[in-house]
């Protein structure tokens, strides 16, 4: 059992930053998102199908972001990740990185996606943020969502100090109690019957 006074660190495709794993990821992620994926040239020849179509919509999520933002959008070539993507201009720069499966009999991916500002505020500061998604498969606007996502997520990270993931913490829900209330409200109208009717003499 791991030490929870301990961070745990997420295999993150760059090493100069440091992911901390933080609250409300479930146990499954927790496990993908330390795990390194088994590389593309151990693929089986679905994997290989099914990473085709997550390129190609990475490919259409990343330049969909550069039109709408005016980024120039370039490819990097990776032996470790079916794809490596970014997109910038002077002031924002995203970067996304698709895994291969982490084992042989299945075609799990894990999209990794980063926005920088590459502009510093007047504090002298620039923001962070990292978003992720674990599937099967990937749209378009899947891609194009997280990319979002990761700018959605950008803070100021302290010099030294490592990025925490969070994930989404559990709905809280008003418990509703109709049968409670509902003897009360057929008491008051038996008793509002019973005055409405006259007294015998």
């Amino acid at each position: 059992m791991p030490d929870p006074t301990k961070p745990t660190y997420a295999n993150f495709p760059e090493r100069e930053l440091k992911v901390v794993l933080g609250a409300h990821i479930n146990a499954t992620l927790l496990k993908a998102l330390r795990r390194e994926s088994i590389g593309t040239y151990e693929m089986s020849v679905i994997q290989q199908e099914r990473g085709k179509v997550t390129c190609d919509a990475a490919r259409a999520g990343i330049n969909q972001l550069a039109r709408e933002m005016g980024l120039k959008a370039e490819s990097h070539e990776t032996r470790d990740y079916l794809i490596a993507y970014s997109a910038s201009n002077a002031q924002h720069r995203f970067q996304m990185w698709v895994t291969t499966p982490f084992e042989s009999g299945q075609a799990a991916h894990l999209l990794w996606t980063k926005y920088s500002e590459l502009e510093a505020d007047k504090d002298g500061n620039k923001k962070v943020g990292i978003a992720f998604k674990l599937a099967t498969g990937f749209t378009s606007d899947d891609m194009l969502n997280q990319l979002k996502a990761a700018q959605k997520n950008a803070q100021v990270i302290e010099e030294g100090k490592p990025y925490e993931l969070k994930g989404n913490p559990p709905p809280r829900f008003q418990k509703k109690q109709p049968a409670a209330a509902a003897p009360a409200e057929g008491a008051k109208a038996e008793g509002e019957a019973a005055s409405a009717e006259p007294e015998a003499t």
